[in-house]
């Protein structure tokens, strides 16, 4: 028995020396430089993902997907508000802007809503929020005007 354990040992020895030999002159050479990178790179960023994944879970206040579909239903009233009253009209206004607001602060978009811009300067201020939140991956367009189902 004791013979056969030490034939063990001595193949053993035999064929991983030469095997480590030639994985540690690998890592010093610099041959797994790239496969080590990626490996790092992947394991980054999964821990990235599992930590948006538990800021998403303890998320507090409205989901961004009601906030769109609110945009959504606010800007196509906007668009078919002409026969209201000048009050109700800028009511939808401000509740739109207001709407704007709070969606590029959860993006991180900068604005200039909350100024004292009226007018004409407003309306091309939205344009262009709305322009960045659409950049952004927020769908605000209605897809029956020139866009793909």
């Amino acid at each position: 028995m004791y013979q056969v354990v030490l034939g063990g040992i001595a193949v053993a020895i035999m064929v991983l020396v030469p095997i480590l030999g030639v994985v540690f002159y690998d890592l010093l050479a610099g041959r797994w430089d790239d496969s080590l990178r990626r490996w790092r790179e992947r394991r980054s960023s999964a821990a990235a993902h599992r930590q948006a994944v538990r800021e998403l879970r303890r998320q507090q206040g409205v989901p961004i997907e009601q906030l769109a579909a609110d945009l959504r239903r606010l800007r196509a009233i906007l668009g078919s508000d002409a026969h209201r009253s000048a009050a109700h009209q800028m009511g939808n206004r401000l509740a739109y802007d207001k709407l704007l607001t709070q969606v590029c602060e959860m993006l991180e978009i900068e604005h200039e809503l909350e100024g004292d811009s009226i007018g004409f300067e407003r309306d091309i201020e939205r344009i262009r929020v709305e322009a960045e939140l659409e950049r952004a991956g927020l769908i605000l367009s209605d897809r029956r005007y020139g866009q793909a189902a």
